[in-house]
């Protein structure tokens, strides 16, 4: 599995974090959606070789909650 750091604003409560979650889940690939370190800083888990950046940060930002990437955790993009 990996994992890419998404900066989404607009996320600070349960109901919002919850809608964004759900609509990124309409995604094959990815598998979660999790707090990061610091506001307004997210992880998408995912499965596959290359993110579907674009995708996942345009339907974020229609939805109301403005989306763009960060850059891969530790380098490599891959979780344990």
């Amino acid at each position: 599995m990996n994992q890419y750091d998404v900066h989404i604003r607009g996320l600070d409560h349960l109901m919002s974090f919850a809608a964004a979650r759900w609509s990124l889940l309409t995604f094959p690939e990815v598998r979660d959606l999790l707090r990061g370190a610091g506001r307004d800083r997210f992880v998408v888990l995912y499965d596959g070789n290359a993110p579907h950046l674009d995708g996942w940060c345009g339907l974020l930002t229609e939805a109301g909650y403005p989306a763009t990437p960060i850059r891969a955790l530790s380098g490599t993009g891959r979780t344990a």
